[in-house]
């Protein structure tokens, strides 16, 4: 319910103050009286009324005055002022109004017309007021908005228009009210605004459309709404979509593109891919997917940092997109479609080969990968020869739809890392058979560890001095319930892509351990078994302490126990592994390397690794007898182990030839077929029982 008015009365007579009371409570005023000007100004700065009547001719203060001296206050400005006068000539009226006075009303007054009069001003000021107090807020909300606005009418004449608090490019100086704005815009926004604005007018509907504007050099986006404004005249409503524009292009980079390299990821080769094989199914054309995967990787990033990985990564994709770009036989083929570079994730990257007009352009392209891979990378002060392994397939003959392909690329580059890496291989129907067998014994494999279904083999060792038995290999064999048994080259591989090579690796530690304290008590009490540590195994934390928490479990002495390791995996942080491995000498384990010559070129490590042994690699003592080379081989190592205080021991050895030359050479072990074969713990300490007790004879022959 609205409160009633108050109506100040200001007079000095009372008889005329108490008729003016009646007439205005009549029609529901309250009514608060003064009698002269100077008392009307304190009581209007205190009851605050609605409107004010004031007498002109009044003692201690007129009319004029009191009016002039209450619109000083601020509360005051828009309070209706009402002059009560006798007088009707112009100068006395005027002087009303320039004093403040909202209206006039003259003596003497007519007391039925009175209360509808005061009734009509106080509800057009109190309308005025709300007006006002609109029109305030909306400034204050038009101010607000950071949009800025055009009114135009029918013709693109400019009626008046306001720059958001964002600002636009496009209202400058030229954007004066009655200008045509389709002279001073650019002419593609120009035409499209008339069409817009036509379209606007006849329809009473909405048009959106999205621009850039430019200036100096800076561009910005913008996205306009042309409405209806009135009958002939439309509003423009700009707003500056800049930020969003950046913002989404951000999102968008970090959805489809790798933050390291800056390649296309994933997704982003996905949705190509999809294309390029929709694009291919209209046309009958093929399209190539060639995985390419960056051998011994996980090596240089555990060894050297991934501040040197990631340096070599970028600097390998860049080597890969500068390549992909010289794509000359598909640009020649008359396909609109590039080469696609993407980075699937690791050191795995792909390239989509649309628009193929032969399977040969595939195999091509990725020589050329290879190629350009193989050259050396200078990264951070380090020198590397980094090799790839390739997977190719190709779309419709090795799979119809996007997974099927991806699936069989990555088999291809499976088999090739298999085959020993740095290869290229083409997909066919038999990895897919080869694949689903690699699964089916990784998840044998598993079962076979948690299960404990595995056993060690020990191959005796011979010193060729004086023909002593004293030490064995532990080496771990596998033999399925329904498969029988299966060869260490086809499950170890896979025990190291899945990493669990770790866990068969603590297996055998343990296994062999337990075997040394079972022949505690027996007559081979003084055997030594060695076993070999996968380079993933040899970089676990604490590898030291966990053999001689293996150690102490079962009650053992460590000099019982060799270490083997290839040269890879000494190789890898030659800081952090020289730790290792004094570490491992400190509890009194011997070291031996194994597969010695078929690693690193550089020999230095030798001089500084507590190195006990040198194992010379099969390969050579198979063609010692055959090759110059090999037996030229064979013959430095052995003097180079000599001269650095160092046993050697030939793997390998088949046949007689080889164990003569090699006793020449003053090799000091030989291990191989035809001295024994590897045998189970029972048969092993028959073995050695009856060869010191000369139940069998020296060097005997062993069918392999």
């Amino acid at each position: 319910m609205q409160q009633r008015a108050s109506i100040l009365v200001v007079d000095d007579d009372p008889t005329l103050r108490l008729l003016t009371r009646a007439a205005l409570e009549q029609v529901g005023f309250d009514v608060i009286e003064a009698d002269n000007g100077e008392a009307a100004i304190d009581v209007a700065t205190t009851a605050f009324p609605d409107m004010i009547m004031l007498d002109v001719e009044m003692p201690v203060l007129d009319g004029f005055t009191a009016c002039a001296a209450i619109r000083q206050h601020k509360e005051f400005v828009d309070t209706p002022i009402v002059m009560l006068t006798g007088r009707d000539d112009d100068e006395t009226i005027q002087q009303a109004y320039d004093c403040g006075a909202t209206d006039f009303i003259s003596k003497p007054i007519n007391w039925s017309l009175l209360g509808q009069r005061v009734r009509y001003i106080v509800r057009a000021s109190r309308v005025s007021r709300g007006l006002r107090e609109s029109e305030g807020k909306n400034r204050a909300l038009v101010r607000a908005i950071p949009d800025s606005m055009l009114v135009v009418d029918a013709e693109g004449q400019l009626l008046t228009h306001h720059r958001g608090a964002s600002g636009s490019q496009m209202i400058d100086d030229r954007m004066q009210e009655g200008v045509c704005i389709y002279d001073v815009l650019p002419q593609s926004l120009s035409d499209l605004w008339r069409q817009q604005i036509k379209q606007v007018l006849t329809t009473k509907g909405v048009e959106l459309s999205e621009h850039r504007a430019m200036k100096n050099r800076n561009s910005r986006y913008y996205e306009s709404r042309v409405v209806p404004y009135t009958q002939d005249s439309v509003l423009i409503m700009l707003r500056d979509v800049t930020e969003q524009k950046q913002a989404a292009a951000k999102v968008r980079k970090l959805a489809f593109y790798d933050t390291l390299t800056g390649l296309p990821n994933r997704q982003s080769f996905l949705i190509q891919l999809a294309e390029a094989i929709r694009e291919a199914e209209d046309t009958d054309g093929l399209v190539g997917v060639v995985y390419v995967d960056l051998d011994n990787f996980k090596l240089i990033n555990d060894s050297l940092g991934h501040s040197i990985g990631d340096s070599l990564l970028k600097d390998i994709a860049d080597r890969l997109a500068a390549s992909v770009r010289r794509d000359d036989f598909i640009a020649g083929s008359g396909k609109s479609r590039g080469l696609q570079l993407a980075r699937l994730g690791g050191d795995e990257f792909t390239v989509l080969l649309p628009g193929l007009e032969t399977i040969e352009q595939a195999d091509a392209v990725s020589d050329r990968l290879v190629s350009v891979l193989k050259q050396p990378v200078e990264c951070n002060g380090h020198r590397f020869v980094v090799t790839p392994s390739v997977g190719i397939a190709v779309y419709p003959e090795d799979g119809h739809d996007l997974e099927t392909l991806m699936k069989n690329a990555d088999t291809a580059l499976h088999h090739a890392k298999a085959s020993g890496r740095d290869q290229v291989t083409r997909f066919s129907g038999t990895m897919s058979i080869r694949s689903l067998e690699r699964l089916d014994i990784e998840d044998a494999l598993r079962t076979a560890l948690q299960n404990d279904d595995l056993e060690l083999h020990f191959q005796p060792k011979l010193k060729l001095s004086d023909q002593s038995l004293t030490s064995v290999e532990a080496l771990v064999r596998w033999t399925h319930p329904e498969r029988g048994p299966i060869s260490p080259a086809k499950f170890i591989p896979i025990a190291e892509d899945t990493g669990m090579i770790i866990e068969l690796g603590d297996w055998v530690l343990h296994r062999a351990c337990q075997q040394l304290r079972e022949w505690q008590s027996t007559a081979l009490h003084d055997v030594r078994i060695a076993i070999n540590l996968s380079p993933k195994q040899f970089h676990i934390k604490d590898l030291a302490s966990q053999i001689i928490r293996a150690i102490k479990m079962q009650n053992i002495q460590a000099g019982l126990l060799d270490l083997e390791l290839t040269e890879g995996a000494l190789m890898s942080d030659l800081d952090s592994t020289a730790e290792s491995l004094r570490q491992i000498k400190d509890t009194g384990l011997s070291i031996a390397v194994d597969d010695f010559g078929t690693g690193y070129s550089s020999l230095s490590y030798l001089t500084k690794f507590p190195i006990d042994a040198l194992k010379i690699d099969r390969s050579f003592v198979f063609e010692i007898d055959k090759s110059e080379d090999s037996h030229s081989i064979c013959k430095a190592i052995v003097a180079l182990a000599h001269g650095l205080g160092m046993e050697v021991v030939a793997e390998g050895v088949e046949n007689n030839e080889q164990l003569q030359l090699l006793r020449m050479m003053n090799c000091d072990e030989i291990q191989g077929y035809h001295f024994a074969k590897p045998m189970p713990a029972s048969s092993v300490f028959e073995f050695i029982k009856k060869y010191r007790s000369r139940q069998v004879r020296r060097l005997p022959h062993a069918n392999p």
